[in-house]
């Protein structure tokens, strides 16, 4: 082996520690609701709410995409979950969904050529990340279930996918993912 693959074999080996170690962190306990005011519930069955959308790791390590950009992208990922959780949620509950964290699957890498400054990556070494806060209220605003998950899919590539077209589709199938293992009855 030369010194320059005993290299590589050591940087990957880091990497993939790294991950390990990052995939296998216990979730954090659900921060004070005082961290972001809840918006009205009148009749809708899901919230969702950006805790500080500028400190976003997608929002701050992009600042060249903008704000258009951005709202483009937390609207997206809001429609989705307000219409596909209340298929996972009883009549007269609502679902409060804090998004604490997001990284978009992909990056971009502006060092390419400058033409290229402007478009994502996709690949496994820029996996979708998203952490978030939950609580489930009954008809009377008691709490029936509340938590925080952290969102990851390293093997986010491999595997076939509902939204083959969708620029989100990534993101879209760990939030599916994720409402069935925490409100799914299968």
């Amino acid at each position: 082996m030369t010194a320059c693959s005993s290299r590589i074999a050591f940087v990957l080996l880091l990497l993939a520690t790294g991950l390990l170690a990052a995939c296998a962190m216990p979730a954090a306990q659900t921060p004070p609701a005082t961290q972001a005011p809840a918006q009205s519930t009148a009749g809708a069955p899901v919230t969702v709410q950006f805790v500080n959308p500028s400190g976003l790791a997608e929002v701050r390590n992009n600042p060249q995409q903008g704000d258009s950009y951005n709202k483009a992208w937390m609207d997206a990922l809001s429609r989705h979950l307000e219409q596909r959780a209340p298929r996972y949620l009883a009549p007269d509950t609502h679902l409060l969904v804090q998004f604490t964290e997001i990284k978009l699957a992909g990056d971009y890498e502006p060092w390419r050529r400058a033409a290229l400054d402007n478009v994502r990556i996709v690949r496994d070494i820029y996996p979708p990340r998203i952490d978030l806060n939950y609580q489930l209220t009954g008809s009377k605003g008691q709490t029936l279930k509340q938590g925080s998950s952290k969102l990851r899919d390293p093997a986010f590539l491999m595997q076939v996918r509902g939204y083959p077209s969708d620029p989100l589709r990534y993101e879209k199938s760990m939030l599916d993912d994720w409402l069935q293992q925490e409100f799914g009855t299968d």
